[in-house]
């Protein structure tokens, strides 16, 4: 007698508040399902990855039913293993697309990072601080480039909104905006996050320059996990719909094993832009 269906679920960083939410989505997914869904990293903590052959005969010897690979961290070879062990596999917030074989799900994250501009721009903010998600990120890319294309339709100078590639991390992001709190120069009114992780890192860095937020800075988290609401003060962001994506992936996958293909090889869900107290009016240039 066949035992229960499985999906294994694979991370590169599974104790993130951003994978927290999307397992969740995928757990209770799981449940309705009668599936079992097993969560396990991409690579041993003492080792840089997993070699493909290894992989691949984890996975097969497992009799799994599926994959769902979530790819903030995970690099396009990770998740071509999970496709080589000729499983059904649903990847989340892809890094690229150039594997036509796979399915994946992401947000609709050109117009996330469009709705931040729009909104610093209504409070306006003439000069900005853009921590964007480090360049192999499809995801960070699409929100910079629709920030950046609403900033500079509404008439502003490109230069006015300052770049940095930051990892999605607290640590980097503190550092990052504790140089632009630092340099004389920079007289930025709002920074721009593309995770909330990394805004928490600029809230740490405000508080250690002695600025006020919103009224001296404003800023902006992306993905609305937990963290968010819990910030002090509460931290406007834009929302993901990352338990929904844990959910669909888990639907897919359920849906591929059975033999029927997806209506469509990438799914995107709506973000949208949940105002809370981390933003303001832009002050008059920050003096040193």
């Amino acid at each position: 007698m066949p035992g229960r269906p499985s999906i294994v679920f694979l991370a590169d960083v599974i104790d993130s508040a951003y994978a927290a939410d999307v397992i969740r989505g995928a757990v209770v997914a799981a449940e309705e399902a009668g599936v079992d869904l097993i969560i396990e990293r991409t690579h041993d903590p003492s080792r840089k990855g997993v070699h493909r052959a290894q992989l691949n005969k984890r996975l097969l010897a497992a009799d799994r039913t599926g994959a769902i690979v979530l790819t903030a961290g995970v690099t396009p070879e990770n998740y071509a293993r999970a496709v080589g062990a000729r499983l059904p596999v649903v990847v989340i917030d892809p890094l690229d697309f150039s594997d036509p074989d796979v399915v994946s799900i992401g947000s609709t994250n050109w117009m996330g990072g469009r709705s931040i501009a729009e909104h610093l721009l209504s409070l306006g903010h003439e000069r900005i601080g853009v921590l964007s998600g480090p360049t192999t990120s499809l995801s960070a890319m699409a929100r910079l480039d629709g920030l950046l294309s609403a900033w500079v339709q509404a008439g502003r100078d490109e230069g006015s909104a300052i770049v940095e590639k930051v990892p999605f991390e607290t640590d980097a992001a503190r550092e990052a905006a504790r140089v632009w709190f630092q340099d004389v120069d920079t007289h930025i009114t709002a920074v721009a996050a593309s995770s909330d992780a990394q805004a928490m890192g600029v809230l740490q860095a405000a508080r250690e320059s002695k600025l006020s937020v919103p009224e001296d800075l404003s800023v902006i988290g992306y993905d609305d996990t937990k963290l968010a609401a819990l910030a002090t003060p509460p931290l406007t962001t834009v929302r993901q719909p990352l338990a929904d994506m844990g959910r669909r992936a888990v639907e897919l996958v359920t849906q591929m094993a059975r033999g029927h293909d997806p209506i469509s090889r990438h799914v995107e869900l709506a973000t949208s832009l949940v105002v809370r107290e981390s933003t303001g009016k832009a002050p008059k240039a920050r003096a040193h």
